[in-house]
Formats: C-alpha cells, sequence, structure tokens
C-alpha cells in the first residue's frame, strides 16, 4: 500500500507541474478574452450608467408633460377658457394674476424649468411664468405637441383638446440642467457627446471638438418615449490596452512558471504529504467512521493539526446530529418567515383603497396610506436586521394598524396602551408582533361589520416582558383554542405564523413562549412572553 500511495503522490505531482506549465503557456492566449471581457464590461457599465440618466431624463419629462396638463386643468385656467365672457374686468386682471402666480410657483420649484406658459385659443390670451401675458415667439404659431428646439431652445409642448375646449402649454426646458446631465454621462473631458432631436444635432453646450487623429468608439443611447438620443464618442484608449501590457505579462508568467516549479516540489514535500494523511481520515468521516484516529510523525504545525482534528471528530459525531435537525427546523422556518413577508392580498387591498380613494379625491387619506405602505415594506425587506428594538417593531405594528384602519376604519376600535420607556430598547426577534395582529384582521375583522375591539398592553412580570394581542372575536371556541395550545406546545408542522414566531423566540431563550386563551373580551389572546435577565 505504501508503493502504491508513493506512486500515486509522483503522479500527482507530475500532473500538478504539467498542468501548471500549460497553464502559464494558455494563460497569454486566454488574457486576450480576458482583455475583451474587461473592455466590454467597461463599455457595458458605461452604457448602463448612461441609460440610467436617460431614464431619468425621460422621468423628468413625463413629470413635466404631466405638469403641463395638470396646470390647463387648473381653477383659474377654467374659468379663463370658459367663463372670460361673464368676468368682470377686475376678475380677469385677477384670475389672470393668480394663473401666472400659480406658473411661477412651479417653474421655481421645478429644476428643469426656465418658464412655463399657457395660451388659450379663445380667448387668445397668454399666460407664463416670466412675461406678464405675452407670447413666445418661438412657439407661437406651433399646435403639435411634443419636444422642439428653437433658438437654442428646447421646448416641451403639450395640448389639452375635447369637443368644447382647447388648450395648449409649453415648458421652455432649462439649458443648463440639460448641460449637466451630459456632464454626467462623461466620466472624463476627453469624451465627446452629441444630444440629436429628430436626428438633428442640438447645439446647446460649448462645442467639444473631437480630435480627427483619435480614433473613437461611438455609442448611441436612445429615449424610449421621445425623440432624442445621445451619441456618445470614447477615445479609443479608453477601452484599448497598449502591447506593453502584454510583454509584461508574458514576462510575469515565464516568471510564474519558474517560482511554480520550485515551490511545488516543497510543496509536496512538507504538506501535499502529511496533509493526504488527514484527507483520508476525513474521507473517512464522509460515510460517518469516526473510530480510526489521524496520526504524523514529526514536530511541525502538522502535529498540532492532526491532534486538534482527533479532538474535533470527537466532538462532531455528537454535534452532527442535533446541528443537522436543528438546521431543517430554521430553514423551514426560514422559508415559511419570508413568504409571509410578502402579502399580495393586503397589497391587492391597498391599491384597490389608493384607487377608490383617487375616485374621491380624498389626497389626505392617499397620502396616509402610501406613505404607511412605503414605512411597512421598507421595514419588513430589512432582511440585514434579525433583531431590533422593541419600539421599532411596536411602531412597525402601528403602521400596519394604521394601514388596516384606513380600509376598516369605524368597523375596528383600536385600544394601544403605550409602550412603557424601560422596554423601548429592548432587543427582540423582527417581525414577531405583526402578524399576530395581522392574524385577528384575517379571522376576525374580515368576517364582522362592525363592533370589531382590539386591545394591544405591553408589561413586565417578574423577569418576562408580557405583550398581548386580545381581539373581542367569537368565531373560535374553546376547543379550537385548545387544539391550537396543543399545537404551540407541540411546535407541529406545517410551520404557520404563530408557530414560526414561537421557534424563532425559543431559539434566542428556552423560557420564551407564546400563550393563547380566551380573553376577557370573549375572542382569542394571544401573550408573547420574551424572558428579560433585568
Amino acid at each position: 500500500m505504501k508503493i502504491r500511495k508513493a506512486k500515486l503522490a509522483n503522479k500527482v505531482l507530475a500532473i500538478y507541474l504539467v498542468s501548471h506549465f500549460m497553464i502559464a503557456l494558455s494563460i497569454l492566449a486566454i488574457m486576450g478574452v480576458g482583455l475583451r471581457t474587461i473592455r466590454d464590461n467597461f463599455i457595458q457599465r458605461y452604457k448602463t450608467n448612461a441609460m440610467q440618466h436617460m431614464e431619468y431624463f425621460d422621468e423628468e419629462l413625463l413629470n413635466l408633460q404631466n405638469l403641463v396638463m395638470y396646470m390647463m386643468q387648473s381653477e383659474n385656467v377654467l374659468v379663463l377658457s370658459n367663463q372670460y365672457e361673464q368676468l368682470s374686468d377686475y376678475e380677469k386682471i385677477n384670475k389672470k394674476k393668480q394663473a401666472k402666480e400659480e406658473l411661477n410657483i412651479l417653474n421655481n420649484q421645478y429644476k428643469w424649468t426656465s418658464d412655463i406658459g399657457i395660451y388659450i385659443p379663445k380667448q387668445d390670451l397668454w399666460i407664463t411664468s416670466l412675461e406678464w401675458f405675452r407670447p413666445d415667439e418661438a412657439i407661437k404659431d406651433i399646435e403639435e405637441p411634443g419636444l422642439y428646439f428653437l433658438q437654442d431652445t428646447l421646448y416641451l409642448l403639450e395640448k389639452y383638446e375635447n369637443k368644447n375646449e382647447y388648450r395648449r402649454g409649453y415648458i421652455k426646458l432649462d439649458q443648463y440642467e440639460l448641460i449637466r446631465l451630459m456632464e454626467k454621462m462623461k466620466f472624463n473631458e476627453e469624451v465627446y457627446i452629441e444630444a440629436l432631436l429628430n436626428g438633428e444635432k442640438l447645439e446647446i453646450a460649448p462645442f467639444n471638438v473631437q480630435q480627427a487623429n483619435k480614433t473613437s468608439r461611438e455609442m448611441v443611447i436612445k429615449s424610449s418615449l421621445y425623440p432624442i438620443a445621445f451619441h456618445i464618442y470614447l477615445p479609443s484608449h479608453f477601452i484599448e490596452f497598449g502591447h506593453e501590457f502584454y510583454l509584461l505579462s508574458l514576462l510575469a508568467l515565464i516568471l510564474l512558471c519558474f517560482i511554480t516549479i520550485k515551490f511545488t516540489k516543497y510543496l509536496n514535500r512538507a504538506i501535499h504529504k502529511p496533509l493526504q494523511n488527514v484527507v483520508s481520515h476525513i474521507e473517512n468521516m464522509n460515510v460517518h467512521n469516526f473510530n480510526q484516529q489521524a496520526k504524523h510523525e514529526g514536530i511541525d504545525e502538522f502535529e498540532y493539526v492532526t491532534q486538534s482534528f482527533n479532538k474535533a471528530k470527537g466532538l462532531l459525531e455528537n454535534y452532527i446530529k442535533k446541528s443537522y435537525e436543528q438546521a431543517i427546523d430554521m430553514k423551514q422556518m426560514e422559508l415559511s418567515h419570508l413568504q409571509g413577508q410578502i402579502k399580495p392580498h393586503f397589497l391587492y387591498n391597498c391599491f384597490f383603497n389608493i384607487s377608490n380613494m383617487c375616485k374621491t379625491y380624498d389626497v389626505e387619506k392617499i397620502e396616509q396610506l402610501t406613505l404607511g405602505l412605503a414605512k411597512y415594506y421598507r421595514y419588513i425587506t430589512r432582511t440585514s436586521y434579525a433583531f431590533v428594538k422593541l419600539e421599532e417593531e411596536y411602531e412597525h405594528m402601528k403602521n400596519y394598524i394604521g394601514i388596516q384602519q384606513i380600509r376598516f376604519e369605524d368597523r375596528v376600535q383600536i385600544e394601544m396602551d403605550p409602550l412603557p420607556d424601560n422596554l423601548k430598547n429592548v432587543y427582540v426577534p423582527r417581525l414577531i408582533l405583526q402578524p399576530v395582529v395581522e392574524n385577528a384582521y384575517k379571522y376576525v375583522f374580515e368576517k364582522i361589520e362592525a363592533g370589531g375591539k382590539l386591545h394591544i398592553n405591553v408589561r413586565e412580570q417578574a423577569h418576562f416582558i408580557l405583550i398581548q394581542v386580545e381581539d373581542n372575536g367569537t368565531f373560535i371556541s374553546l376547543e379550537q383554542i385548545e387544539a391550537l395550545q396543543i399545537r404551540l406546545k407541540a411546535c407541529e408542522n406545517p410551520v404557520t405564523g404563530l408557530i414560526n414566531i414561537k421557534k424563532r423566540l425559543h431559539y434566542i431563550h428556552e423560557k420564551n413562549d407564546i400563550v393563547v386563551s380566551q380573553g376577557e373580551m370573549g375572542g382569542l389572546a394571544i401573550i408573547l412572553q420574551i424572558y428579560s435577565e433585568k
């Protein structure tokens, strides 16, 4: 067996040397592909960056387009358009002034605008943010909406038209903002960039002449919404690498081959053979053979490695079974936890509520609901934080209740006791309160039309923090509560929301628990018991 092992070691050494020599020769050929990949990746990253700025530009133009449509339907403009003849001279002047002030306020709020104007053909009336009811001569006779480059200025035109009404609006874009956008697409002064509208070049910035004796690579970034495109010319020396790099790489590879051959001989004698001994015992462990002890002749680092390996192997056999089972439970809990984070039905209900509130122009509730949703999803997607302060978890639960109350309104009465100051900074597992409250909305309040009650209380008792969530639902019987108690005690599969919370609490401390019972209000009372060493 020793002779066979010696032959195998020599064979491995020979293969090791030959393979390293072949790899050294192959690297030079592969390097060309690698350099092209680096170049392509560089170009792709640059193109991605430029496309992100173009998307930002599209978004800004779309917002401005919606802004013009909004202003053409504002109250003052509608009065001037439809009731102009019925107004007194004073009212006409006042309405014009109010409309102009509105345009001026919006013009100051948006950095992309240098002027905003509206034209009412029926009254032949121009209202702009800068001039006093004077027409912009550049666009006076243009009726079709779109982007126009006139008199060294980029205009965004829009119109509102139906059977009885017709109005035009425009926004004069700030040239310096467009210049700054183009500068962000460039990473170096040597980069040349052109802006084209409907295929025609726009002279919007100082002309940076491209040197005729230098080659460049053209990159075209087009808008997906408007007929505007940016042509970016990257100098070749940014993306091409010189022959000197190839020569230095070749010399480095030759030196690497020489060093590798010398080092391989020492590596085999000092490390490979002792390591092979340890590896053979590891392979025995892979088939659950923990009986053989590893041996090493000599006094060096591998003697310590061998002794430590034998000690670790003795502990591993006892640990592996418990660790394996615990890992399965944790994975199942994690899967259930992640699945429970995203609630499509909850999200659909929120969007449906937003849609209904939009129809009734209930702006305050729309703002309240959208801000609540933003806080909700920002909190549940913070996957890097396994533990948070109880105050943060309590606020997340309050935010969730606020979102639900927009939908349920007077159907559910909430009684939430203040969180004691001495408990605010206690760290608890993330997302243990909101699922409990969600349980009440899902199984109780969804089924009733009025009279729902929810009481939440946090208190200290002995060495425990008690968090109680109680509802007044009458849909659960004592037998069902007892069955739930048995399931929670046994932590049976499948892992539901409450079992998930209990397992996560139990892994932190064995005294942590969840207790369910019939509450004083007649419904289900759920108490989270969190052990505290204070």
